[in-house]
């Protein structure tokens, strides 16, 4: 049996005319009959709408991706056109009798079933098979008893995260692209930040003045950065030279040579995140309470150059920011505990939020895997619960 919209229309009209007519029998009775219909059955319906085709072709972001539609016997009035994703409505923003600009729900499925139903058409347009990909979606099936906490990836795209299970340290876990977890290495501490260098180690830090080199299922090496027992390390970054970039909440940022030697550079603040990027060391953090996106001129003798304020995010948004990806187009993605919880500070220093509505606060780290997809660390708000995020930027991240 194939329901029409008439047939959906002529059940709520007579849903109605049934309450209206007991309303009258409750306060005097039918003594002048039944109430004159609203629906006349011989009006003649509206022609159905036809899609022809749907742009982007194929598939697009859920919940992101603005999608026309090209057709026939749409109708001018938004609101007078129904747009379904099988069940799902999305939303109209701007309509013509040939046209439609939709916003898709945010309803990720390989194959849906897309239809148009237009006020005053019998019936339903022709259906359109399309695919919604997740523009950022749960990785690696964290539970709700776990908690992630730094991130970093290696060159085929494995990501490595600190991971606490039920309260205590469970170690750093390896977790593949389809999202098989492994044991990398033992730890019981909880790590702000972790890197890998050139040498194939992963280097990490937990907040002392001290950072470390872990050798997978070895034991860690202490390698002490700071003089002052008051700076707590929690930033890392490697450059093309191998020089290790070390930040936190401290009076300077602090480069670990290759040869082993530590040299500081004086910028107080407190640094929650690092990158690196054509010939810069950015930075993201606090500063007599505001939070802000620094970057630095790496000099070809190792050096670091004066301090730019590249974007004011408290400014911006009234949030802090506590990470930090840049992509090889120059965008800087910015983590922060806003609802909206990842900006994106496009290189005229004009700023965006990526994917509204879509992701959850707080983003407290990030690590570029394979292709285009950043991975994003949510960690625990008063509304939000620990986890571990794809999100899909169709941009590449850069290393």
């Amino acid at each position: 049996m194939v329901i029409t919209i008439r047939d959906i229309f002529c059940a709520v009209r007579g849903a109605l005319v049934a309450t209206v007519a007991g309303c009258f029998l409750l306060v005097g009775g039918c003594d002048t009959g039944p109430a004159p219909s609203l629906y006349d059955p011989d009006a003649e319906s509206a022609p159905a709408p036809v899609i022809d085709s749907i742009e982007p072709s194929g598939s697009a972001l859920a919940g992101v991706d603005i999608l026309t539609f090209t057709g026939q016997n749409f109708s001018a009035n938004p609101s007078d056109n129904l747009v379904y994703f099988d069940d799902t409505r999305g939303e109209v923003l701007e309509a013509s009798p040939t046209q439609l600009r939709v916003r898709p729900p945010n309803l990720p499925r390989p194959e849906l079933q897309v239809r148009v139903a237009v006020l005053e058409a019998e019936d339903f347009s022709n259906s359109v098979s399309y695919r919604l990909d997740p523009a950022a979606e749960r990785f690696s099936d964290i539970k709700g008893f776990e908690e992630p906490f730094a991130i970093t990836s290696d060159a085929e795209g494995n990501i490595y995260v600190s991971l606490f299970s039920g309260g205590s340290s469970v170690g750093i876990k390896k977790i593949a692209p389809d999202g098989t977890r492994s044991d990398f290495v033992e730890t019981t501490f909880k790590w702000d930040a972790l890197a890998f260098g050139p040498d194939g180690l992963l280097y990490a830090a937990r907040g002392v003045r001290a950072i470390f080199r872990l050798p997978e299922g070895g034991s860690q090496e202490t390698i002490i950065i700071s003089d002052s027992n008051a700076d707590r390390l929690t930033a890392l970054a490697f450059d093309a030279q191998g020089n290790l970039w070390v930040g936190g909440n401290a009076v300077s940022l602090f480069r670990l040579a290759p040869d082993g030697s530590v040299a500081a550079f004086p910028f107080q603040a407190n640094v929650r995140d690092l990158a690196v990027f054509d010939g810069f060391l950015y930075a993201v953090g606090s500063q007599d309470g505001t939070s802000k996106v620094w970057r630095f001129p790496l000099n070809s003798d190792g050096t670091l150059g004066a301090a730019e304020e590249y974007f004011d995010v408290t400014a911006a948004l009234g949030a802090d920011a506590l990470a930090l990806a840049v992509a090889t187009n120059g965008d800087v993605f910015v983590g922060t505990n806003a609802d909206d919880p990842v900006i994106v500070i496009a290189p005229d220093r004009t700023a965006e939020v990526l994917y509204p509505d879509i992701m959850e606060p707080a983003a407290i780290s990030f690590a570029w895997g394979a292709g285009t997809s950043l991975y994003m660390t949510q960690g625990v708000t008063s509304a939000t619960t620990p986890d571990l995020i794809r999100i899909e930027t169709r941009r590449q991240g850069a290393r």
